[in-house]
């Protein structure tokens, strides 16, 4: 009997490689992530948010290119957990500004571990020059693609 997966790995090869490439990767991270009470993607707000105290929503969506519901939604998820507040820009109320708390912050340094070990780890078996045509290659896989046709 053949399976889904092997006709997938025939008829597109590279794609499936990159899927089960990510689909690894992302488990690892998850793993992680979930040690430091964050859902996967979490990570990327609280590290956006440290390096830009007091920004927005709407910063965040343009700097991050998620939906914005999807930032909604994890931020109050975040705000529920005490990684993150809420606060009314004095200058205008309508605004809202988000802060790491101290429990956001105190993770910050274990995020940027994590995503170096999950680097680590998956590149454990490449050389240094490996590595580095592997991001050449992936760029130019994710350039094609971006491209309309």
């Amino acid at each position: 009997m053949t399976t889904g997966r092997q006709i997938a790995a025939g008829a597109g090869p590279v794609g499936y490689a990159l899927a089960r490439a990510t689909r690894a990767h992302r488990a690892v991270l998850h793993r992680r992530m979930a040690q430091l009470g964050l859902h996967l993607g979490q990570e990327l707000l609280i590290v956006d948010i440290h390096h830009n105290p007091g920004t927005t929503q709407a910063e965040l969506v343009q700097r991050l290119g998620f939906e914005q519901p999807t930032i909604a939604k994890a931020l109050t998820r975040m705000e529920r957990t005490g990684f993150i507040q809420r606060t009314a820009d004095p200058g205008d109320r309508r605004v809202t500004r988000l802060q790491l708390t101290e429990r956001g912050e105190a993770v910050v340094a274990a995020v940027t571990a994590a995503w170096a070990e999950a680097d680590a780890q998956a590149t454990a078996g490449l050389t240094d020059e490996e590595a580095e045509q592997l991001i050449r290659l992936l760029a130019t896989i994710s350039h094609s693609l971006e491209q309309p046709h």
